[in-house]
Parts: C-alpha cells; structure tokens; sequence
C-alpha cells in the first residue's frame, strides 16, 4: 500500500510540473506578441509634417531615432556655401534649367503626337474601289480613337507647303516633312502599299441568286521621323480569311474592306509603340512680348497651367559618308512657358515664366521625359 501511494504522489507531482511548464510557456508566449506589437506601433508612422503632393499624403521629416534613449536628430542644414551647385548638363547648352517647379505629372506629359497620314498606293488587280484612300482613311480612324494621335489634314499641310514654296504633291520628300515638322509640330508621316488583295465568291445555295465573298489583303505600312525624313519601321499585316465573310449587296467590296480592316488591326500596337519612341515637342508660332503662341493646344493634350522648356533650335547632323541624318541637337535652354489659354482648333498662348529672348520657330518641350 505504502507503494502505491508513493506512486501516485509521483504522478501527480509530474502532472502538476507539466501544468506549471504549459502556463509559463503560455505567459512568455503573450509578453513577447505585446512588446513586438508596441515597437511596431512605433514605427507606423516617422515624427513629422504630414503634407499633400499630387493628391496623395506625404510624410515629410526624417527618420526616427534608432533607440528611444537616443537624442533626436537635427534636421540637416544647406550645404556649405563653397559646395558649388549641380547643374543638368545639356549639349549645346551651357545655361543650367531654369529655378522654376514643373507642374506636369508623367501621365499631364503624355501629349498626343501629331501624325500625317499620306494616301497609300494600290499595287494589286483590285480596282473597284479607291483603295489607297480607303486604307489611309481607315488607318486615320483607328489611331483617332486611340486617343494618343492628333492626325493631321493632307490637304491643309499640303497647301500650307504650296504657299512655302514647296511643289504640290511632294509630301514624301524629307525636306517637306522638316517643313512640316517646324510649321505644324507634326512629329511623323505615314503611307504605304496595298500589295495583296484576294477574294472567294461563291452562291449561297444552289436554289438561290445570292452571292457570299471572302477576302484577304496585305498591306504595308511606313512610318517616318517628319524632323529627319528617316524610315522609322515598316509595319506588314496580313488578314486572315476568316471573319470577313459578307453576303447581300455589295458582298465583295464590303469583303474587301472588312479584311483592309483586319490588316491594319494586326500592325496597329506597333505602330503605336513605335510613335512614342519620338519626342514630342512643338514650336512658338508667334512671339508678343510676354505671351508666346505654340502650335499645340487642346487637341494636342495642353491643359492651363502647364509647364514647357522653350529652346533655341538645333542643329541637324548629318553623317558624312551616308548622307543620312542623324537627328537634332538640343538648342539652348531659353527659359520656360506656362500655358494661361487654350484657343482655335490647337493652339495655345502661354506666358513668360523664366527667360527671354524668345522667336519663332524656337522648340517647345514638356520638362518631363
């Protein structure tokens, strides 16, 4: 009996260590996860002006001290005056940016690039239809509803050269397209060709007069620099056969259209991303003391209160042995612009904000790139 006591007693008492072991386990468990949540309660937020930029909160200030025992740091104060300031070096610019606060966020610098959109040649057996002017309407409506294009008038551009000395019809020689590119801020031209056009007729049913049509087309689409003349990318889409399917009047020609349509679809995406490779810019249309009038405005994405960089024009280099040029140096800073008007169809008045010196023709560029 003495035994079994004894044994008993053992077993309780290792029951009761157990006991003793889990709720202190448990305790500990408990300190640590309120001591981590207090230090991480600390470091939310830093000590500081709460201030509001571009519609989001901002904290500004400087970091919180490493330990709680530690003495808070002392903002640092503007570098010694021997320091010499850092400039933005520029070619062909010796002037460091003007002193002003650029107000264009990255999506207000997203302007429209301004694109003229040639007649395309037909080079196929399908005469029908004025197909060149077709493709090059289709191509105009369907970059117009990207909303990232401004297409401009043929004619208009066109007539303007005419009255500039050009020749007319000459919208394909690069000297006309430089002119272009200075006069009307147009940033590209496009044309191509019209090289396949294939169609599939056959009766609807042998009991009926009625005719269903199928069609492929290639066409070819060039896309060119207008501030060089260059040869940017030649874009080829192709349309399948499926999809175009018409019946009724006119099945064939309608046929004919909806596979132009499925063809320029397929080169639409590159062509757009090839676009916003260029630079956009613009020039000063005319210059009265301290309002300049840029050949941009609300069709070409300006808003009021935008800020520009108007510089000196550059110059264009060309490579000795090709002939070919190599593009545009960036003039000299002048100062900068901000729109206070938008008018006419795109064009904008914008007022002095740093510089002078300003003329025609002097470039005009969003700060943001």
């Amino acid at each position: 009996m003495a035994v079994r006591h004894q044994g008993e007693r053992m077993i309780r008492r290792k029951r009761n260590l157990l006991h003793v072991v889990f709720l202190t386990t448990v305790l500990c468990f408990f300190l640590i996860s309120c001591s981590s949540g207090k230090k991480e309660e600390k470091k939310d937020v830093p000590q500081g002006k709460t201030v509001a930029v571009d519609g989001m909160e901002t904290v500004k200030g400087i970091n919180p001290p490493a330990t709680s025992t530690a003495p808070a740091a002392k903002k640092p104060g503007p570098p010694p005056s021997s320091t010499p300031a850092r400039t933005e070096s520029r070619v062909s610019s010796a002037t460091a940016r003007p002193s002003y606060a650029p107000s264009l966020s990255l999506f207000s610098a997203g302007f429209r690039k301004k694109v003229v959109i040639l007649e395309f040649e037909n080079k196929t057996t399908y005469q029908e239809e004025k197909l060149g002017e077709t493709v090059a309407k289709r191509l105009s409506e369907r970059l117009e509803a990207t909303q990232r294009v401004v297409v401009l008038d043929q004619g208009a551009v066109s007539e303007r050269l005419t009255q500039e000395g050009f020749k007319a019809g000459t919208l394909t020689d690069p000297a006309a397209m430089k002119r272009a590119h200075q006069s009307f801020g147009a940033q590209a031209f496009s044309f191509g060709t019209v090289t396949d056009v294939s169609l599939l007729s056959s009766k609807s049913s042998e009991t009926s007069d009625g005719e269903i049509s199928y069609a492929t087309a290639k066409v070819e689409v060039r896309l060119i620099d207008a501030s060089t003349g260059n040869l940017l990318k030649t874009f080829i889409g192709r349309s399948p056969i499926f999809g175009t399917r018409e019946t009724g009047e006119y099945n064939r020609a309608k046929a004919v259209l909806k596979a132009i349509e499925f063809s320029l679809d397929e080169i639409l995406e590159g062509f757009l991303r090839q676009l916003d490779l260029l630079e956009w810019s613009t020039t000063l249309a005319k210059v009265e003391g301290e309002d300049l009038y840029l050949n941009a405005g609300k069709l070409s994405g300006l808003r009021v209160g935008d800020l520009l960089e108007v510089y000196e024009p550059g110059r264009e280099i060309i490579h000795p042995t090709t002939k070919i040029s190599l593009g545009w140096t960036t003039g000299q800073l002048k100062g900068a612009v901000k729109v206070a008007d938008l008018f006419g169809v795109d064009a904008a008045v914008g007022k002095v904000v740093q510089g002078q010196g300003f003329s025609v023709n002097d470039v005009v560029k969003s700060p943001v790139r």
